[in-house]
């Protein structure tokens, strides 16, 4: 999913630890708001994964910060356009 919005890219928590990728702690928790300005339900986001992805013959090394995503895996914001 891509979103202009977003002012990082997220990645599902359950996807990434289904696909056994390397977690790493943030040194300070994030809040996560929504689009309407509330806090995310799934609370403050405490992990990122560093991962590698090839778009349209591009291959990036992108930080994905971890949360639940409700049925996406891959949340693709500003930082990647």
């Amino acid at each position: 999913l891509i979103d202009s919005g977003a002012t990082d890219d997220f990645m599902d928590t359950k996807f990434a630890i289904r696909h056994r990728l390397l977690l790493q702690k943030l040194p300070t928790p994030i809040t996560c708001k929504n689009v309407d300005g509330t806090t995310n339900k799934n609370g403050k986001i405490t992990h990122c994964t560093y991962q590698r992805i090839d778009a349209g013959g591009q291959n990036m090394f992108t930080k994905f910060l971890l949360t639940g995503l409700d049925g996406e895996d891959v949340l693709l914001g500003f930082p990647w356009l």
